[in-house]
């Protein structure tokens, strides 16, 4: 199949119930849970099979010496209904030596927020381990993070070892590594009820934690998180617009937040049937072809 050209891809949907609301992986590198294709030639394909084949022609050069035949990031939406876990998850180092595995920074984009809702983002003073494993057994452990009220717009980056959870009342579009390792602290007295108990892993991120206070400084325009892992904007069109990237080297990413859209190249027209589409790093040339007003991310590494 690598004899015939790469052109944007759109994925089947990954749904994943949880006990704090839902999970759409629209795009996933994870080899236990690799999106399907689910438009022309490729149809029926894993991601990082056809990454298998077509190589640099998929990610480019640059990232397919870094990652090899596995896409780098897993992309969600979030439907959150109750609180999530207050949790941490292990950098790049630590995740390959415990886990063999990427480590996962990631970021959340607030898509819709009732005024009841909240993020919990990092300490809102110094701990110490020892501090907070105090925090943790007796229950208090909120009571020394950043609160917030999130609103509809705002993104925070959550980089490796930083400590957040959130309320319900919330839809995120979260970007983050390929990486599904997860360390639990706290889970609001559900880890009590035989029925809603889920595994905890206190000791797991007692050397994952940044322990320094941390200010939540939320984005709202232009470049939304730009890291080592993974880069995000926030495009708004109304009209269509060409794109040249033929000297890049890297694959793109839309993730629709708002309206939807489709792309346009060598006469072919595609669109986001679960709204994502990955653009081919050996595509150099498209339209960007909205429908009315249309709010979206752009992501690449």
């Amino acid at each position: 199949m690598n004899n015939t050209k790469l052109y944007p891809l759109s994925f089947k949907p990954i749904l994943k119930e949880r006990v704090w609301g839902s999970e759409t992986w629209v795009l996933s590198g994870l080899d236990s849970d690799t999106s399907i294709i689910n438009n022309g030639f490729l149809k029926g394909n894993t991601l990082n099979e056809a990454l298998e084949v077509y190589l640099t022609d998929l990610v480019g050069d640059r990232i397919y010496n870094m990652c090899g035949d596995e896409f780098p990031l897993l992309i969600k939406y979030l439907t959150v209904n109750d609180f999530l876990s207050v949790q941490v998850h292990p950098d790049d180092e630590r995740a390959a030596g415990m886990h063999h595995a990427y480590g996962k920074t990631e970021m959340w984009y607030i898509m819709d927020a009732d005024p009841k809702a909240r993020l919990y983002l990092g300490f809102n003073q110094d701990m110490s381990p020892e501090s907070f494993y105090s925090r943790c057994e007796n229950e208090t452990l909120p009571d020394v993070m950043n609160c917030i009220v999130p609103k509809k717009g705002e993104c925070y980056f959550i980089p490796a070892g930083l400590i957040h959870a959130c309320g319900g009342g919330l839809t995120i579009a979260e970007v983050q590594q390929v990486s599904d390792i997860t360390y639990r602290v706290y889970d609001w007295g559900r880890e009590h009820n035989r029925e809603t108990a889920r595994g905890m892993h206190l000791e797991l991120a007692l050397d994952a934690i940044d322990y320094k206070k941390h200010v939540p400084n939320p984005t709202t325009s232009g470049v939304l998180a730009d890291s080592p892992h993974f880069t995000v904007r926030l495009l708004e069109m109304d009209k269509q617009t060409e794109i040249d990237s033929s000297a890049a080297d890297n694959f793109v990413v839309y993730l629709e937040l708002e309206g939807s859209l489709g792309i346009e190249t060598e006469g072919m027209a595609y669109r986001s049937a679960y709204g994502c589409l990955l653009i081919p790093a050996s595509v150099d040339y498209w339209k960007i072809i909205p429908e009315g007003k249309a709010r979206f991310l752009e992501i690449t590494r």
